[in-house]
């Protein structure tokens, strides 16, 4: 509408601008007649003369003047409305022609384009970005993947520890078990408790002993032995005078087992000792179990370690109701059977700790097996009857956790085995530190023994002042 404006308004100036035109064009058509007319013709001449115009008239000098002031305006206003029409063709070109024909229409298409170009380059670069983020996905996926299998990958010498450590807690167990055991064995010996040799009398002990020494640990050749019938073998004959001079033990390996504490306890890794018995049934028929040689040698050794001479029998109930006095007596005696049972608690832990553990193949775990395979590498050459002669068929608490936490630590291909990825040797440093805390922890068991000992030999030690002060005290007042 605005164009439309312009051109009524410029309509209107195009038809005043004819009409005046028109005027002032027949106006100049007169002058320039008259002055025609007026005009002489004259020819070229090297001096000119100047005669009174005839046709002259009064007022031509402002009437020129008037007649050039309208040609200037009317110059003037064509040349201003020339000007005026060609900047207005011009705007109309610009805007109607150019900038809508072309200009327009040109930025519309060059937006079209750089639009669809420039979307295409995003999508080129949304690919790009696509691509990195795929590589970069793929390859974290592969280093997940390797790390994964690096550290999840456990190497042998991390399955030593888990395979050799299944049955720790089992045998553990059976050991204080077996400790319990030997611990009421020996009260109960003490006490005369029924079906025990010592039940009767302190010579009935004595005497199942001796019987005990000379068929299984008694040595003909001890007791300064220089000839037949010197040394200990009268003594060890088992038939007695006149029989099929049968002499010493039966079992030549169990001669003097019963007080060689090197040979029975120290030296042997495992011991065939389980008191885990079930409780018997109640009639009388119930078979009777037999002891293994390792556990008749060791009860033999507590009775010579712990209470040679047992407490005597005579004190009974009519004898200390006749004399109430023997009353603490008796209570006097259950003392020192109560410090003699915290002496043999040693004694008993250690013969526990080797008994034989749960580690055979009945149990479903034969650690055994195992445990010969690290003695395989350590013992080149040796056959399985040896090296299970060292370890034990069933490996106790001890000697699993020596394989363990020592063992282990003598194959050289242990610690060039420690050349492993990250993840392994931190397992292995767990393990060691599992390992060691078990030892920390029998250690500190051992201690608490080593102080009730010390305390028990302490309270005895100052038994006997105790008395004299006391008496002291109750004789001042």
């Amino acid at each position: 509408m605005l164009f439309n404006f312009k051109k009524s308004e410029e309509g209107k100036k195009g038809a005043f601008r004819k009409a005046r035109t028109f005027i002032i064009v027949a106006l100049v058509l007169s002058i320039l007649s008259g002055s025609v007319l007026t005009a002489r013709q004259k020819q070229a001449e090297a001096f000119s003369l100047c005669t009174n115009c005839i046709l002259c008239i009064p007022g031509d000098t402002l009437i020129t003047i008037f007649i050039l002031n309208l040609l200037q305006e009317f110059w003037d206003g064509i040349i201003e409305d020339d000007i005026e029409e060609l900047l207005n063709m011009e705007e109309n070109w610009i805007v109607e022609d150019f900038f809508e024909d072309f200009w327009v229409r040109a930025l519309a298409e060059l937006t079209e384009f750089l639009g669809a170009f420039g979307m295409y380059q995003v999508e080129m670069v949304g690919a790009f970005f696509d691509a990195k983020n795929q590589l970069e996905t793929s390859r974290l996926y592969f280093e997940l993947q390797a790390e994964a299998h690096r550290d999840y990958h456990p190497s042998d010498d991390f399955c030593w520890f888990g395979t050799n450590a299944r049955s720790l807690a089992a045998s553990e167990a059976r050991a204080r078990t077996n400790l319990i055991g030997l611990s009421q064995r020996a009260i109960q010996r003490q006490l005369g408790t029924k079906d025990m040799s010592s039940a009767k009398s302190i010579a009935a002990d004595k005497d199942a002993r001796w019987r005990q020494f000379v068929d299984t640990y008694c040595d003909p050749k001890d007791n300064g032995w220089d000839a037949i019938g010197g040394g200990l073998e009268p003594a060890c004959d088992r038939d007695g005078p006149g029989g099929a001079s049968d002499y010493g033990a039966v079992d030549t390996r169990r001669i003097n087992m019963d007080i060689d504490y090197t040979r029975l306890i120290e030296n042997n890794r495992t011991l065939d000792l389980n008191f885990s018995y079930p409780p018997p049934p109640p009639t009388p028929t119930a078979a009777v179990l037999n002891l293994t040689d390792d556990e008749e040698d060791v009860l033999a050794m507590s009775s010579n370690l712990f209470g040679n001479s047992i407490p005597d029998r005579k004190m009974t109930f009519q004898f200390m109701n006749a004399y109430p006095a023997l009353r603490y007596l008796h209570m006097d005696m259950r003392s020192v059977v109560a410090k003699r049972d915290v002496a043999m608690n040693s004694f008993n832990t250690i013969v526990s700790m080797k008994s034989a553990g749960t580690s055979g193949a009945t149990s479903g775990a034969d650690t055994a097996s195992f445990m010969a395979a690290i003695f395989r590498d350590l013992m080149p050459g040796a056959t399985d009857p040896e090296i299970f002669e060292i370890l034990g068929d069933n490996p106790s608490y001890y000697a699993q956790l020596e394989v363990l936490a020592k063992q282990i630590y003598l194959n050289p291909d242990f610690y060039a085995n420690l050349y492993d990825t990250p993840a392994n040797v931190q397992r292995k440093s767990v393990a060691m530190k599992a390992i060691n805390l078990m030892l920390d922890r029998a250690l500190f068991e051992s201690e608490l023994r080593q102080e009730m000992m010390l305390s028990v030999m302490l309270s005895s030690e100052l038994n006997s002042r105790y008395r004299k002060v006391s008496k002291e005290m109750y004789d001042d007042k």
